[in-house]
């Protein structure tokens, strides 16, 4: 199963980024699992002035991301919460999109450095994969206080965390597989 990983900052030192590598990294393991990032600063769309499908002059960027979305079997976003919500990066990056989501598995990793670990974008989240006709998994997994996760070395080092990423994935995966 292709599962695309969508990292939701643009922003410079961004932690949320940390946790989509991470996320990557543990569904590696998985055999029946191909994972691929999109990522909003290194795969960067323009301003939306018209969807793909209706653009004059899509670019290479959003012919690659759709080749993306269209190969994918789910969906799986990591998103910081910028003022109760998600980033305007990515807002910009999925707009550009519709068809592409259709009956797709989608889940949510959502980034804070406060103790509410980004239930606001899981909730903005939510709601768009809904709007878009997305299979939305119920589970989420929030992740507070992001910037004490990791050692200095990039490394996550919270035994806790760890566990809980773990079990939000594999259910994700279950869920992807019955309802993909």
């Amino acid at each position: 199963m292709k599962l695309v990983i969508i990292s939701g900052s643009a922003r410079p030192n961004r932690q949320s980024h940390k946790i989509a590598v991470e996320v990557i990294s543990r569904l590696r393991s998985i055999e029946t699992v191909q994972p691929f990032l999109l990522d909003v600063r290194e795969d960067r769309l323009p301003l939306l002035e018209s969807i793909y499908r209706n653009h004059p002059e899509p670019t290479d960027t959003m012919h690659y991301w759709k080749n993306q979305l269209d190969q994918a079997a789910a969906i799986l976003f990591v998103s910081p919460e910028h003022n109760a919500s998600y980033p305007g990066a990515l807002k910009n990056a999925l707009d550009y999109f519709y068809e592409e989501y259709k009956n797709k598995p989608m889940g949510i990793v959502a980034v804070s450095s406060g103790a509410l670990g980004g239930i606001h974008a899981v909730s903005a989240l939510q709601q768009f994969c809904l709007k878009v006709g997305g299979l939305v998994f119920p589970g989420y997994l929030i992740t507070p206080k992001v910037q004490s996760l990791f050692d200095t070395d990039g490394t996550l080092s919270d035994l806790s965390y760890a566990s809980r990423l773990d079990k939000f994935l594999q259910q994700f995966i279950d869920f992807a597989s019955k309802h993909g």
